[in-house]
C-alpha cells in the first residue's frame, strides 16, 4: 500500500489539521469520529507526551493523537493485537511507534518496566475480564495529572444511557464488557464522566491524595 504524506491528507500545516478534525467531528461516521477534536484537545490541555493507545485497527483515532504529538515533541505508543491497516505518514513516524502484541501482555511489561504515560487511551477487545484486568495495571501507569479515556461504555449508541449485557453470546462484551469494568472500580482511587456521544467516551482521573484545604 502506498504511504499517504501528510501533506496528501491535509496535515501539513495546524491550520489543515484543524480543519481534518473539524471535518470528522462534524460529518464523521466512524464509531469515534465525533471525539476527534476532543481526543486532541485534552491531550494538548494536559501536555501529554507520552501518549498510550490501546486498540488501532483502520489508525482513525491515531490521528489526533499524534498530530498532538508533533505539537508538544512527544510519541504515541500503539499497540493491537492485530497488524494495522493504517500507513503512518513518513513525516510523522517519528512521533508514532506500534507495537503487535496483546494489550495485557504489554501493560504487564510496562508496569514491570516502571513505564509511566500522561495519556492512556482503552478502545481494543472490550471484554469485562479484558478491560477489568487494563485498569488493574494502568493504575500502577498513570499519576492524577494524567488521564484515561475509554470507549464504548455506551456501545451501540445507547447514549445517554450505558450498556451492559451480562448474558451477551458476544465474546467481544461478555460479562458487561467495558461499562462494568469500570463501574466497579474503587471510587476513592477513580473518578469519572463520560460524553454522551459516538457510543460514549468515557474520561477518568486518578483522585489526588493531597486536598489543598484553605480557611
Amino acid at each position: 500500500m502506498e504511504r499517504s504524506t501528510m501533506e496528501q491528507l491535509g496535515l501539513k500545516t495546524s491550520a489543515g489539521s484543524f480543519q481534518y478534525m473539524l471535518g470528522k467531528t462534524k460529518f464523521g461516521t466512524d464509531t469515534t469520529d465525533k471525539h476527534q477534536l476532543t481526543f486532541f484537545a485534552l491531550a494538548m490541555s494536559i501536555g501529554a507526551r507520552r501518549i498510550l493507545e490501546l486498540g488501532v485497527r483502520d489508525g482513525n483515532s491515531t490521528v489526533p493523537w499524534i498530530l498532538a504529538a508533533q505539537e508538544l515533541g512527544g510519541i504515541v505508543h500503539s499497540v493491537d493485537l492485530e497488524p494495522t491497516k493504517w500507513q503512518c505518514p513518513d513525516e510523522a513516524r517519528i512521533y508514532w511507534k506500534f507495537t503487535q502484541s496483546d494489550a495485557i501482555k504489554f501493560l504487564e511489561d510496562c508496569v514491570a518496566a516502571g513505564t509511566q504515560y500522561d495519556l492512556i487511551y482503552v478502545d481494543d477487545w472490550h471484554s469485562y475480564a479484558h478491560v477489568k484486568r487494563e485498569f488493574e495495571l494502568i493504575e500502577h501507569m498513570i499519576s492524577p495529572s494524567g488521564i484515561v479515556l475509554a470507549h464504548d461504555l455506551m456501545y451501540n449508541n445507547s447514549q445517554p444511557d450505558y450498556h451492559m449485557e451480562l448474558d451477551t453470546t458476544d465474546a467481544q462484551w461478555a460479562e458487561g464488557g467495558p461499562y462494568r469494568a469500570v463501574s466497579e472500580l474503587d471510587p476513592a482511587v477513580w473518578e469519572w464522566a463520560t460524553i454522551p456521544s459516538n457510543h460514549g467516551m468515557t474520561l477518568l482521573r486518578k483522585k489526588s491524595t493531597n486536598i489543598k484545604t484553605v480557611f
